[in-house]
C-alpha cells in the first residue's frame, strides 16, 4: 500500500529532509537496506507547502492519507488549519511538527486529533516510530471488517500495553521492545528473521533474537522454521 503526503514546513530543509526520508528512508550502515527494502516506496508525497495560503489551497485540490504540519508559519497557526480541516472532515492523519514547548499545545493538538506531536529538533528513530504507528492503524482499518477489541487496542495504542508485563525480564528493555513491536505493527504480514529484524531497529542477531524469543513466549508472535540457501534451519517470527 503507498500513503500519499502532503508536507506543511516553512523551513525548507527540514521540509526536504521529510520529503528524502519518507521517499529513500535513512539508518544506521547496518539497518540501511533493511529500512529502504520494507518502507521504499510506500510514500508519495504529493505536495509541500511553506505557508497556510498555499497549504490551504493545496487541501482544498487533494486529501493525502498523511499531512505533516509544521504548528508556526509565517502567515498563521498550523493549529487553526487543522481546526479548519477537521471542520471540512477532511480525514487525512496529522502528525504535527512543532519547536514549542507550551503543554497547553499539546492539548490543543490531542482535541483535534492529530495523530503524533513532534518535537523539533526532528530525531529520525521517533519519526520511524510515528510512522509505524500510522501505518498500523490503516492497516488495521483496511484490514477489518467489524470493529473488535483487539483492533480497538491497535488503534488506540493499548494492545502491546495489555499484554506486556509491567516489569520485564533481565536483558530486556522497553525501548528496545517498543521498537520491534512498531517493526511488526507496520508490516503485520512480513515473517523476519532474528538478523532482519536487529538490522531494522539497530541490535545484534543476538539481541533481535533475545526479544524475539521473549514475544513469542508471551504469544505476541508465532515462529516458523525457513531454510536458508544452504539448507541451515531458521526461525522466522510474525505478528498476527
Amino acid at each position: 500500500m503507498t500513503y500519499s503526503v502532503v508536507i506543511i514546513e516553512d523551513e525548507i530543509e527540514v521540509a526536504q529532509l521529510l520529503a528524502q526520508y519518507l521517499l529513500l528512508p535513512n539508518g544506521g550502515a547496518g539497518s540501511q537496506v533493511a529500512r529502504q527494502g520494507l518502507r521504499q516506496g510506500q510514500y508519495q508525497v504529493v505536495g509541500i507547502a511553506a505557508n497556510l495560503a498555499t497549504a490551504d489551497a493545496l487541501l482544498k485540490a487533494i486529501e493525502p492519507d498523511l499531512i505533516l504540519l509544521d504548528i508556526h508559519l509565517p502567515d498563521g497557526n498550523g493549529l487553526d488549519l487543522l481546526t479548519e480541516l477537521r471542520a471540512r472532515a477532511i480525514k487525512s492523519d496529522v502528525m504535527l511538527l512543532t519547536a514549542a514547548k507550551e503543554v497547553e499545545t499539546l492539548e490543543k493538538a490531542i482535541q483535534l486529533g492529530a495523530c503524533d506531536f513532534l518535537v523539533k529538533p526532528l530525531m529520525l528513530n521517533r519519526l520511524d516510530q510515528a510512522l509505524a504507528r500510522f501505518e498500523a492503524r490503516q492497516q488495521c482499518l483496511s484490514d477489518a471488517n467489524e470493529v473488535t477489541q483487539s483492533m480497538v487496542d491497535t488503534l488506540f495504542g493499548s494492545s502491546e500495553q495489555s499484554k506486556t508485563p509491567t516489569r520485564l525480564p533481565k536483558g530486556v528493555d522497553q525501548l528496545t521492545l517498543r521498537k520491534i513491536l512498531d517493526a511488526f505493527n507496520a508490516h503485520k504480514k512480513t515473517p523476519f528473521t532474528a538478523q532482519q529484524m536487529g538490522e531494522l531497529v539497530g541490535v545484534s542477531r543476538s539481541t533481535a533474537r533475545r526479544y524475539l524469543e521473549y514475544l513469542l513466549e508471551a504469544e505476541q508472535v508465532s515462529a516458523d522454521q525457513s531454510y536458508g540457501s544452504i539448507g541451515r534451519p531458521e526461525r522466522c517470527y510474525k505478528m498476527g
